[in-house]
């Protein structure tokens, strides 16, 4: 069957491919009427089942028996298309670099993803292990600064945090007299259209800004530039004392 071709593809086994179109097709069903309508051995079944539960795409609904349907399919195939087009970033970065021989080999040093929902995830770990941070901020999207400031709100160690002045206004002003109890802010005439936070002056995460005219939305067109590099992080750590004395505080 061709849709059972097409789910093993996006990481389900044979088993779990044909349990997943069993409910699919009837909607809420037991472990025991999937085993029969899928084929998969009644031995088998629950361990089929409970990995499915464990990734998410079906869901349970207790009772006697347990009734089992569709989990947020959406979600599941959204995971799957981010991380293919990770992967395809990382191939296609690695064989630039094998066909340029005379270039500076820096793929075990630059990530590159998609999606704000995988920033989060890099900046909540980076924050945990890092002493110190600096933030610039060229472009304002409310919904991701305001989660940037939830993972950052309760972490220690020194923090500057350098915003474009064309930016400020009175809402975003109020916002960012909140977080000077968290950060040093400093405004800047000019930075660059791109979130950059540096940690421990090495590790590094660039935000490109998806289109103006979705700025205020999370869209996974936005894309992440991990990089770890003590060089660049020194270079960047001289401009940061530049910026230091060449911004404005908050007022």
């Amino acid at each position: 069957m061709e849709i059972e071709k097409q789910l093993m593809r996006v990481g389900l086994t044979e088993y779990e491919s044909r349990v997943l179109i069993s409910i699919a097709k009837n909607n809420e069903i037991s472990a025991k009427e999937i085993s029969i309508n899928s084929g998969v051995p009644y031995s088998r079944i629950y361990d089929t089942i409970n990995s499915l539960l464990k990734k998410q795409w079906i869901k349970k609904k207790t009772g006697r028996p347990s009734l089992f349907s569709l989990g947020d399919i959406d979600s599941r195939i959204e995971e799957y298309i981010d991380e293919s087009v990770q992967i395809t970033e990382k191939i296609k970065f690695n064989l630039e670099n094998l066909l340029e021989k005379d270039r500076y080999e820096l793929s075990p040093t630059i990530n590159v993803e998609r999606n704000w929902k995988n920033f989060y995830k890099k900046i909540e770990k980076l924050s945990n292990t890092s002493n110190q941070l600096t933030c610039v901020y060229g472009f304002y999207n409310q919904i991701a600064f305001e989660k940037i400031n939830l993972i950052l709100k309760n972490k220690y160690g020194p923090k500057n945090l350098f915003i474009k002045s064309e930016l400020l206004n009175n809402e975003l002003a109020k916002e960012l007299k909140k977080m000077s109890f968290i950060f040093n802010i400093r405004i800047l005439p000019f930075t660059p259209k791109v979130l950059l936070f540096l940690f421990d002056d090495k590790d590094i995460l660039i935000v490109l800004p998806p289109s103006t005219k979705k700025m205020e939305l999370e869209e996974r067109e936005v894309k992440i530039l991990e990089i770890r590099n003590f060089e660049i992080g020194k270079i960047l750590e001289k401009m940061i004392e530049i910026a230091l004395s060449e911004s404005l505080p908050l007022e």
